[in-house]
């Protein structure tokens, strides 16, 4: 395949320029500020901020790659993305930008034939990965988000919009390139659970190799996964993680929304579901951090689970108290069935996630790539994927999300080891 050009600093700060962001004599300071990072999700895209030295006005200058630079980087190989993921993006944050004020960075700029997309800088704020692998917390970040998808969900699929509109919207918006991807990553044998080549520690191989010679849950999970790729529900972000979330006292920024479309619900809500999960079980090979710490990122990290799901289901019987009167055919829906049709697949999203993110190899999330000692990385693995075989196969026994935090607690929790 041709490979898009890859500007550099220097190029980019001429295209700022040329197309109007900044004035022509403006002294730049342009900085990529994706290189470094430890994660793998940093490497999907060039990322440069670009700054006025005099008056301090910045953006950012994203280009958006036909490839996965990770594995380029990593593996020297040439894997091709979604086309249009330029596009993609800019209509994604805009359209959750007019559902959710200012949950999504400001569009200045799009380009698709270059892959380029300038936007607001939202450097103030940092990411929620890495904030919450140094301890800290956001406590209102689990009603927030768990509101802002219900509203996502109900506004952009058929329980508010007519047939032709949903259509149409679903054209607009089509995501399936995007999905073809994270099917493969999540919902196909070639996932971490089910890939016999990908490496685990000791302490993981036998039940790794357990999952991995289990037709019954290979079919679960490729059945979910044929729901995700079919499924045209709602308008969803499609690859909702702390990793992809910028955050600060009372403000977040949802970013890398170029998957954005329309998909299945519960990918959504497990995903990031998933990442709390990921953290939760991280904290099981960080023994240097005193065990009051650990237990209070745990209580944390399972109390932003419980406010993501709970959230979500009052905000759409909220909901449709407000609109049953103007929408007759919400009155043979009952919200808490709604709901419960897609929690589930959510919760095994959610294991499905964490205990894909923890192999050893360079792919890991910065959570579990800070453990350094293979012995506490092996602890990790192995709940992680206790945890996912649990889930998959007893979903339907935790009634609600009470039950599900339970199990992780007992799979993963500090003070049960």
């Amino acid at each position: 395949m041709d490979r898009i050009r890859e500007f550099t600093e220097q190029e980019a700060g001429r295209y700022v320029k040329q197309h109007g962001l900044f004035l022509a004599d403006a002294e730049l300071d342009i900085r990529n500020i994706a290189s470094g990072r430890e994660d793998a999700e940093g490497l999907v895209n060039l990322i440069y901020q670009v700054k006025d030295v005099h008056t301090g006005k910045s953006l950012v200058f994203k280009q958006v790659m036909p490839y996965i630079l990770s594995l380029l980087k990593h593996e020297g190989v040439i894997r091709p993305t979604a086309k249009g993921r330029t596009t993609q993006e800019a209509r994604a944050m805009i359209v959750m930008d007019v559902f959710w004020s200012s949950i999504t960075p400001e569009v200045y700029l799009q380009d698709e034939e270059q892959g380029i997309i300038c936007m607001e800088d939202v450097s103030h704020l940092k990411n929620m990965r890495y904030q919450l692998a140094e301890l800290q917390q956001f406590p209102d970040f689990g009603i927030r988000i768990g509101a802002f998808l219900a509203e996502m969900l109900f506004f952009t699929s058929d329980l508010y919009l007519d047939a032709g509109t949903k259509q149409q919207w679903e054209r607009i918006f089509n995501a399936q390139g995007p999905k073809k991807l994270l099917l493969e990553l999540l919902f196909q044998e070639s996932c971490a659970l089910f890939d016999p080549n990908r490496k685990y520690e000791e302490a993981a191989r036998e039940i790794h190799q357990r999952l991995v010679t289990n037709q019954k849950l290979k079919a679960l999970v490729h059945d979910m996964g044929t729901r995700f790729y079919d499924g045209r529900q709602c308008f969803c972000h499609t690859d909702l993680h702390t990793g992809n979330i910028m955050i600060g006292p009372g403000e977040i920024r949802l970013i890398d929304c170029e998957y954005g479309g329309y998909s299945a619900f519960f990918q959504d809500l497990g995903r990031i579901a998933g990442s709390f999960i990921v953290n939760y079980v991280s904290w099981l090979g960080m023994p240097e951090v005193p065990d009051e710490q650990r237990l209070n990122m745990q209580q944390y990290d399972l109390d932003m689970i419980r406010d993501l799901f709970n959230s979500c289901r009052e905000t759409l019987r909220i909901l449709f108290k407000k609109y049953r009167p103007k929408r007759p055919t919400l009155r043979k829906i009952e919200p808490d069935a709604y709901f419960k049709s897609f929690y589930y697949d959510s919760i095994r999203c959610a294991a499905i996630v964490a205990a894909g993110r923890t192999p050893t190899g360079w792919t890991q999330p910065y959570e579990i790539a800070r453990i350094k000692n293979a012995e506490d990385l092996g602890l990790v693995q192995k709940r992680a994927l206790e945890l996912a075989e649990y889930t998959l196969e007893h979903a339907e026994e935790f009634y609600g999300i009470e039950d599900f935090c339970n199990l992780i607690h007992c799979c993963a929790g500090v003070d049960v080891q």
